[in-house]
Formats: structure tokens, C-alpha cells, sequence
């Protein structure tokens, strides 16, 4: 429980910096066009991470259920001996 805690002040801490970030390019006096180069980039970056992080729990699930199939077709094999 503790360990779950930390975690979400962790993921509320980095969700702050996140948005910290994008204040900084809209205060700083830059033109417009660069903070919208600025955000895209940040946007793609961000997107290619979750997706990355999408594909990488899907493979995880994926040999999660292979290995429960696993286990099953033992069990089932045990049941009929």
C-alpha cells in the first residue's frame, strides 16, 4: 500500500513538471511559431513513449496469456491422469 502511494506521488510530481514545462514556452517572450515547433516536438516525444510503453504491455499480456494457457493444458493434462 505504502509502495502504491509513492508511486502516485511520484506520477502526480512528474504530471506537474510536465505541465510546468509547457507555462515556461508560453511565458518566456519567444515568437509563437517556435513554442508550436516546441510543443509539437514535445507532443511527438511524449506520444512515441506511450506508444512505445502501449506495445510493450501488450507484449507482456500477450506471453502472460500463453503462459496461462500453459498452466491450463497442465492442469488439464493432471486432471486426466
Amino acid at each position: 500500500m505504502e509502495h502504491e502511494i509513492k508511486l502516485l506521488k511520484d506520477r502526480e510530481v512528474d504530471q506537474k513538471n510536465k505541465a510546468s514545462g509547457y507555462e515556461t514556452l508560453l511565458r518566456d517572450g519567444i515568437p509563437l511559431n517556435e513554442h508550436f515547433l516546441a510543443l509539437k516536438n514535445k507532443f511527438n516525444n511524449e506520444k512515441d513513449e506511450l506508444e512505445k510503453l502501449v506495445r510493450n504491455l501488450e507484449e507482456e499480456i500477450k506471453r502472460e496469456e500463453m503462459n496461462n494457457r500453459n498452466k491450463k493444458h497442465k492442469i488439464e493434462i493432471l486432471k486426466r491422469e
